[in-house]
């Protein structure tokens, strides 16, 4: 029975080369011809990492920074409940943000699709304390697909 088994493990390990050796060869050319870097989940990296300087680590400040919005339009934005912080509204400023932390800025509904909005978003990726306040590593995406959470008002 070991006998019989081994055959068919050889052509399973000869698949899986071939296979791999494949994906690697359309990974390159795929990647090399539209230079985009591919990301450890296989998708396409479509976000900038940036460092961000902010004072504090308030919610109305970080908008601010992250958008490039006035402080009145963002204080607007977070009353009007168009700021989301890890799939929950909020609607007071004084929120401080913290590593890990996912911000969404709703800026409009999906033309085809009204259960999806176009957000901005922004993943804090770490911080650190310094003189002058303080500076966040972030993954920023300017046009984001998510649900519309303002679908209902």
């Amino acid at each position: 029975m070991l006998i019989s088994l081994l055959p068919r493990f050889a052509r399973c390990t000869r698949f899986a080369s071939t296979t791999s050796a494949l994906l690697k060869e359309k990974k390159s050319t795929s990647s090399s011809a539209k230079n985009v870097e591919i990301g450890d989940d296989g998708l396409p990296k479509d976000y900038k990492l940036k460092t961000l300087r902010a004072g504090s680590r308030r919610l109305d400040t970080f908008v601010n920074r992250a958008t490039g919005q006035s402080s009145s339009e963002v204080i607007k934005l977070i009353m009007q409940g168009k700021v989301r912080v890890n799939d929950e509204v909020f609607t007071k400023k004084a929120y401080n943000i913290c590593q890990d932390d996912v911000i969404e800025v709703w800026k409009s509904p999906f033309a085809d699709n009204a259960a999806l909005a176009n957000v901005e978003r922004t993943e804090i990726v770490s911080y650190e304390v310094t003189d002058q306040g303080y500076n966040f590593e972030v993954k920023s995406w300017k046009n984001f697909l998510s649900d519309n959470w303002r679908s209902s008002q």
